[in-house]
């Protein structure tokens, strides 16, 4: 008889797997921005946003020109991964990894000990782009979301749906874990990990979708 067991990678794509490997990076991402940003934030616009109203208060306007950079590069970087997405139906993760890749790989140049202006808003675009790979969620990076959502399974008795919540979070310090490791190790060339993760997380999606595409039935019966 023939098995109609789901192939490997749908069974995977249908797992926390691919959302935890993605907030994973974006963890990652982020320990490398707080060490070598210069204040700069790539992954939460709210930290560059509170920043921006209190460097309008002290008047430094260099501040709020760079703070504003990234959060339009985001802003850019999340609305062109959307539009694509909106457009290449189930291809949109594979895309949307691919473009998060490109845009690191594309700040790795500019990357020394003290990233410029420029390595962070390509990063932060980067990141905007990554939390489109998923059109069933809101924000594949939002760990606060996930820890207000936790506490409402908690109250309401869903611990397993809690237990996945904090596997989120988990995953998220496992991820800025890995990269200051990988800091301290190889500095700025850390992003290159990145590049390589998002790339094979754009294969693994189009391996994915592959697998998802039935093959043309060739042998039907005759009589």
């Amino acid at each position: 008889m023939p098995s109609h067991r789901a192939p490997f990678w749908c069974r995977i794509c249908s797992s926390p797997l691919p959302v935890l490997a993605l907030i994973a990076l974006a963890g990652n991402t982020d320990a490398l921005v707080m060490m070598h940003g210069k204040q700069l934030l790539a992954v939460y616009m709210t930290g560059d946003s509170t920043r921006i109203s209190a460097a309008l208060l002290q008047g430094a306007w260099d501040k709020v020109g760079a703070l504003l950079c990234v959060v339009v590069s985001f802003l850019a970087g999340t609305t062109l991964a959307a539009w694509i997405g909106e457009r290449a139906g189930a291809w949109r993760a594979a895309i949307a990894l691919m473009l998060t890749g490109l845009l690191i790989a594309f700040a790795i140049p500019y990357a020394g000990d003290d990233w410029p202006l420029r390595a962070t808003s390509l990063i932060a675009a980067a990141m905007g782009a990554l939390n489109q790979t998923r059109a069933d969620q809101s924000g594949v990076t939002f760990i606060t979301g996930a820890l207000i959502k936790v506490g409402r399974h908690l109250a309401a008795g869903r611990y397993g749906d809690a237990a996945l919540g904090m596997a989120r979070w988990a995953a998220w310090l496992a991820g800025a874990v890995v990269g200051a490791m990988l800091d301290s190790h190889f500095g700025s060339g850390a992003l290159f990990a990145l590049v390589l993760f998002a790339f094979a997380g754009a294969l693994a999606a189009v391996l994915t979708r592959m697998s998802a595409d039935p093959p043309a039935d060739s042998s039907r019966s005759s009589l």
